[in-house]
């Protein structure tokens, strides 16, 4: 005998079907906004207008900074401290420290052009001279492969005074004989000398 209990239990009453959704449906769509970073591709170039200058001379480097892109640079800073040899003469802008070599750019939009001029004296013979500049900023650049621009100069050895032929009277360089510098001590020695004995 089966009682009622166990007749329920063995055929359960059905409830409404089952509803079955995409998994697309359930899961919580999100945008994210993925930003990106302001780059700007930095290149110098550095000349000379003499490479094989002498001693005693002045050279000319020019530095060119361009801004190839996409966007404008900020801080941007350029390094350019002379090496042995050379001694500072002048700059074409007041925001070049010859004591630390850095050159203030400041902001440089896609497209502009900085562009210094250092004007150095050779104070080194017999010497070969490479001058190197590099340029920086805080944005971030995508090419460093022009980034540092560099010129050797090549100065010859400083000639020798040839020692003077017998019979010949030495020049000094500014063309004054120096038998008439000897001639004028003597003069004023003697002139001495004979006052005292008057």
């Amino acid at each position: 005998m089966v009682s009622k209990n166990t007749s329920e239990n063995a055929n359960p009453k059905k409830g409404p079907p089952l509803k079955i959704f995409p998994i697309s449906s359930i899961i919580l769509k999100k945008s994210v906004v993925v930003g990106v970073a302001p780059e700007a591709d930095l290149g110098i170039t550095k000349a000379v207008n003499n490479t094989a200058p002498r001693y005693g001379e002045t050279v000319k480097f020019t530095l060119v900074v361009t801004n190839l892109g996409p966007d404008t640079a900020v801080n941007v800073l350029v390094t350019d401290l002379l090496p042995a040899g050379l001694q500072f003469v002048s700059a074409s802008s007041s925001n070049y420290d010859p004591a630390s070599g850095i050159w203030i750019v400041g902001s440089l939009a896609n497209g502009a052009v900085a562009t210094l001029e250092i004007i150095a004296k050779v104070i080194a013979s017999d010497v070969t001279i490479t001058n190197v500049a590099t340029v920086t900023s805080d944005i971030y650049d995508p090419n460093l492969s022009n980034n540092k621009g560099s010129v050797t100069i090549k100065v010859a050895k400083k000639p020798t005074p040839k020692p003077p032929k017998p019979g010949e009277i030495p020049m000094q360089p500014t063309g004054t004989l120096l038998c008439l510098m000897v001639f004028a001590t003597l003069a004023i020695i003697s002139g001495f000398a004979v006052s005292r004995k008057i």
